[in-house]
């Protein structure tokens, strides 16, 4: 190698490392300021439609474990399943706007099953080759259940009242207990229907996509 290429390269070595030190650390720390920055003042959590939110907070609340915060949990059960029961109903160029300001869960699965029957029922959803008729699953859509929503709605009412009959401060009383039961086993039932769930009225009518009834095996 001539000496001059040599020396070249050494000293685009040397430039290369002093650059480490000068511009690539100095810059990796400023962008981590940056980072630590809107970590610590841009936090700022809030609502939104997505029924996920309220059952994560309300897993959290019950995983805390704290007596006095049972009824914060309640609350965000209440929020999460009117979101899941509305979400189908926006989506739905069927529903009306009596439909969509209702606020009763209850209601608003029976007001979107009136227009949309099969919503009802189980379904698995796929992507269909018009071309060879082959099948690609790309989801499932899994129904509210009715008289189950009505329960847990229900009893979620009836938490959220003044507790008159509760001997308020005695951390042994059954109803602790069994109130926390019966919110774990809501929290549960809902994030199941909602994990990986399809909404019914974002595939339906689509001439590529078939939704397939469980029950039946038969193709919409």
């Amino acid at each position: 190698m001539p000496r001059g290429e040599g020396v070249r390269n050494l000293g685009k070595a040397l430039v290369g490392l002093l650059m480490i030190f000068f511009v690539h650390l100095p810059r990796l720390a400023y962008h981590g300021l940056l980072w630590s920055y809107a970590a610590v003042f841009h936090n700022r959590p809030t609502l939104t439609a997505n029924p996920a939110e309220h059952i994560k907070r309300a897993r959290e609340i019950l995983r805390r474990g704290r007596r006095s915060e049972l009824l914060y949990a309640a609350l965000e059960l209440r929020f999460a399943v009117e979101r899941m029961a509305q979400t189908d109903l926006i989506f739905s160029e069927s529903s009306s706007n009596r439909m969509l300001a209702e606020p009763d869960p209850v209601k608003k699965i029976g007001a979107f099953r009136s227009v949309a029957p099969e919503s009802e029922f189980a379904h698995d959803i796929f992507m269909v080759n018009k071309s060879t008729g082959e099948r690609h699953k790309i989801g499932e859509y899994k129904p509210l259940d009715k008289a189950r929503v009505a329960q847990i709605k229900g009893r979620l009412g009836d938490l959220l009242h003044p507790k008159d009959t509760l001997f308020l401060g005695d951390p042994d009383d059954p109803w602790y207990s069994e109130t926390k039961q019966f919110l774990e086993q809501s929290l549960d039932y809902l994030s199941d229907v909602y994990k990986d769930n399809a909404g019914f009225s974002t595939y339906e009518g689509l001439d590529h996509i078939a939704m397939v009834r469980r029950d039946s095996g038969q193709a919409e």
